[in-house]
């Protein structure tokens, strides 16, 4: 792709910001995913600032059953989310690959027929989640003496969830295109502004955890106008003509199925860990904020990974799209010894220096609450190795436009969870939930493997990879025969 050509917005012809822009089908593959995949890392550390915000000044302001509550119906927000976070890696996918194949036309048209989708997606999904809320809430088994104010934390939060989808599909645009450093900006000022308001709603105006979710959905608002802003004036790749939204039939069948099986993939799996959450909310007030506590510790240690993954179905999209499947598993291999070295880093940590981090997250000075959480970290932080796997090869299956396998995969996992909620937390206790996360990591990951060298493009690009070594190496011993001879 040349970043020289002349600007012509109505052709296939784009002149790009290289400074934004990162082609990952040229260069050493290593460095393309860590130059995009630093930014993408701030910035899923600034939406987990999000969520932790809430956590510690509802914590340390309100105490444990104001936690409890947040935490009681946190996973039905996760639940919904998914359905729209999903959406937007599936948009992100399809452009990703009409870019590596330097279709830009196409790429364009791609963008126009991701904003039609997302209006109708973005309604619908907003009307449903708060039409089944509370029946979501009865069916968790949320403790009767945390209803109201749960209800009224989750409620607010889902009324602004559109906005969310709104920055998560602009962002998702844009790095499909290799730039994942101007949504950092959008979320560094949409952070601070949440911190601002939560501050403020909750010390100054005594809002309760109300005010908590009042201060994240205007962040989320703020998100999604200053990254519609700043695209329309700084982003001239992404200025699109009324052509680009015409609907194009074949194109919005490919977005919204490849959106659909990461929709689908993430709601099978925040519905699994909504199961998980109905069985916790039956151990009362106390595992309900050590499990809390211990997943916003967790989601944090899992970050590093889950951004990798997000990179590398970025790069397999990108390289797709060029036909350049050998790549993919050169950039998998060199990003599980990245994270490996990470997961060695984060053990250390969490076995050392776990408990005081656990209690300063959650503002408790109860010992019970916090030894649990400590002991679930400790005991699932050492399978990271196997869920670096499941994730590497699940993106880069999505990303090479594999729509079905990690489905399967999210479905095992579902079933896991439901047995789980069945058998091993009924007989086990909180130790059936600990236990049954690295158990579906493990089964998940040795399936996705299996289908990733199962993968035509995958097997063609290794086959044709062997022959060429071969090739080099008859050449090799040929001339080496030569010379002998002469």
């Amino acid at each position: 792709m040349s970043t020289n050509s002349n600007t012509n917005l109505s052709s296939n012809t784009i002149k790009f910001n290289s400074k934004r822009i990162i082609d990952m089908t040229v260069g050493d593959p290593m460095k393309n995913i860590l130059k995009f995949a630093l930014p993408l890392f701030l910035s899923n550390l600034l939406m987990q600032f999000y969520n932790l915000t809430d956590i510690a000044i509802v914590g340390n302001a309100l105490g444990d059953d104001a936690l409890s509550a947040v935490g009681a119906v946190s996973t039905i927000y996760s639940l919904f989310i998914s359905l729209c976070f999903g959406m937007s890696n599936g948009f992100s996918i399809v452009i990703a690959k009409h870019f590596g194949a330097c279709d830009y036309k196409k790429m364009r048209k791609a963008v126009g027929n991701t904003i039609l989708i997302f209006v109708v997606w973005g309604v619908l999904i907003k009307v449903v989640s708060l039409l089944t809320l509370k029946p979501l809430m009865h069916a968790l088994n949320t403790p009767p003496e945390l209803f109201d104010e749960a209800y009224g934390y989750i409620s607010i939060i889902l009324s602004f969830m559109i906005f969310s989808f709104a920055y998560n599909v602009q962002a998702g645009i844009m790095r499909a295109l290799g730039n994942s450093k101007d949504p950092l900006l959008f979320l560094m000022v949409s952070t601070v502004t949440n911190v601002g308001l939560d501050l403020l709603f909750v010390y100054v105006f005594k809002w309760g955890i109300r005010g908590a979710a009042l201060a994240t959905g205007l962040s989320f608002v703020l998100a999604a106008v200053f990254a519609f802003v700043f695209i329309v004036k700084k982003v001239p790749e992404l200025r699109l003509s009324r052509s680009d939204f015409k609907v194009d039939k074949n194109l919005m069948i490919d977005l919204f199925t490849s959106g659909l099986s990461f929709a689908m993939m993430f709601t099978i799996v925040n519905l699994g860990t909504l199961i998980l959450q109905s069985a916790i909310n039956g151990f009362g007030k106390t595992i309900i904020a050590a499990h809390t506590t211990a997943r916003k510790v967790s989601e944090l240690c899992m970050m590093p990974l889950s951004t990798l993954a997000t990179t590398l179905a970025t790069f397999s999209g990108q390289n797709h799209g060029a036909g350049k499947h050998l790549r993919v598993w050169k950039g998998i291999k060199k990003s599980l010894l990245l994270s490996y070295g990470v997961i060695i880093i984060m053990i250390f940590i969490i076995y050392f220096f776990g408990r005081s981090i656990v209690t300063g997250l959650s503002g408790s000075e109860s010992s019970k609450p916090i030894s649990t959480a400590v002991l679930y970290l400790k005991f699932d932080l050492p399978f990271y190795f196997v869920l670096a796997i499941l994730l590497f090869t699940r993106s880069s299956l999505q990303g090479l436009g594999s729509k079905i396998v990690p489905l399967v995969a999210s479905i095992m996992e579902l079933v896991l969870k439901i047995a789980t909620v069945g058998f091993l937390a009924k007989h086990y206790g909180y130790w059936g939930i600990i236990v049954c996360e690295p158990i579906s990591w493990i089964l998940c990951s040795i399936f996705n493997v299996i289908a990733f060298f199962m993968n035509h493009n995958i097997r063609n690009a290794m086959r044709e990879a062997k022959l060429s070594k071969k090739s080099k190496i008859k050449l090799s011993s040929a001339d080496t025969n030569e010379s002998l001879s002469d």
